[in-house]
């Protein structure tokens, strides 16, 4: 499975080291990476990787790849996402919260329908969402997260200012719709928008988020309700220290995505 991965940052750089590593699966094959600037990537990255790296889309698309691997942020899934699909490509996304835009959504799933292909959204920080989407088939009363995150994964957002004076307790700074939450701060909450699609829609998911001091972990704990019963859940995720904004787990559910468009047997379908 020959591999076209957007973006090297913090994810980007721990998918390529999985999969030449072996551990994305034994047919994974990483092709192609596109940066925005080449001179940035390392020469040991680009020795040890065994792949080509390029700013430009088109020498990237035109790399035998089957799969395109996003991890670049918002704009770079509005940018190549549609392109990646029709160009016979699946696409597997971690920018979920681009989809809070209806309007690339829509594009999305025509070119996918379109083209015959499959463009995949890992479940990221949180788990839980094979049962929130089987409780979605019947009717669903709630669906609320609660994002706490310590105060230094909301430096560059609109909470920066208040999550600086969290220095002894948890500040909550939004309450309200998924929706808004994503728009607002798209690095911070893919995961909500994960949820939302996964569930009852951005408008009807809630979620709270703080600025916790107290914590050193990115924790989601996760609270639906509905016809099935009751989901209660808490997942406590180890940050990376160069980008407090992500998680190991969001990571892991990328290469473990990986490694189930390899999988003969599907467990949790």
């Amino acid at each position: 499975m020959r591999i076209g991965l957007i973006g090297f940052g913090t994810i980007g750089r721990k998918v390529a080291r999985a999969v030449r590593d072996g551990r994305a699966g034994r047919e994974a094959e990483l092709v192609a990476v596109l940066v925005r600037d080449v001179s940035k990537v390392g020469a040991d990255d680009a020795q040890q990787l065994g792949c080509s790296f390029t700013a430009d889309p088109d020498q990237f698309f035109n790399a035998e790849t089957e799969v395109v691997v996003e991890a670049a942020g918002h704009a770079a899934l509005r940018r190549y996402g549609e392109r990646a699909l029709r160009s016979g490509r699946d696409v597997l996304a971690v920018s979920i919260g681009a989809l809070v835009d209806d309007e690339l959504l829509t594009a999305l799933t025509h070119a996918a329908e379109e083209s015959n292909r499959r463009l995949l959204l890992p479940s990221g920080a949180l788990g839980g969402l094979d049962a929130i989407s089987a409780g979605a088939v019947g009717d669903v009363e709630e669906i609320t997260l609660v994002a706490r995150k310590p105060p230094a994964a909301w430096k560059g957002t609109p909470a920066e200012d208040v999550a600086s004076r969290a220095t002894h307790e948890p500040i909550c700074f939004y309450e309200g719709r998924a929706r808004e939450a994503v728009r607002l701060f798209p690095q911070n909450v893919n995961v909500v928008a994960a949820l939302s699609l996964a569930g009852i829609g951005f408008d009807r998911t809630s979620i709270k988020m703080y600025a916790d001091p107290l914590i050193e972990h990115n924790t989601f704990e996760l609270v639906a309700r509905g016809e099935f019963g009751e989901i209660i859940m808490e997942i406590k995720n180890r940050p990376y220290p160069e980008n407090p904004k992500t998680g190991h787990l969001v990571v892991m559910s990328l290469i473990k995505s990986i490694r189930r468009l390899q999988d003969a047997v599907t467990v949790g379908f």
